[in-house]
């Protein structure tokens, strides 16, 4: 298992990002990424429902597209989902075109009114984020 983190420093050079969510209750908040994935979704969906626990699931495109059953077992079991990107690009990597068009291929298959977006390793250039809240 790799943990990808954005460090702090840069962090605070973006502060136009979300990067915390202030919780004063005893809370948990569970996300995933990459998914939906056949070997392991389903095993998180049960282990989540065996404690009650609701998640988001950071979902790829392709992988909705791949696995649509598993998608919706996601939304029918009343999780949040956000957009990965169609293809998990990274954003310092990609031109800013291509990252904007991945993440409106990735929407079409997220409900309408999902909000949330969380790049591919936590990176994203300035101008691709402007591009994208236009």
């Amino acid at each position: 298992m790799r943990f990808f983190y954005t460090p702090r420093w840069l962090q605070a050079l973006q502060p136009q990002y979300t990067w915390r969510v202030k919780n004063t209750s005893k809370k948990l908040f569970l996300t995933f990424d990459d998914g939906p994935i056949a070997e392991i979704t389903p095993f998180v969906l049960d282990t989540l429902a065996r404690f009650g626990a609701k998640a988001t699931f950071f979902c790829v495109g392709d992988n909705i597209r791949k696995h649509p059953a598993i998608f919706q077992t996601i939304l029918e079991r009343g999780h949040s989902v956000g957009n990965h990107t169609q293809h998990h690009l990274d954003g310092w990597r990609t031109e800013n075109d291509l990252y904007i068009e991945n993440i409106q291929a990735c929407a079409t298959y997220l409900p309408a009114d999902c909000k949330l977006f969380r790049p591919p390793y936590g990176k994203i250039k300035s101008s691709q984020f402007k591009a994208m809240r236009q």
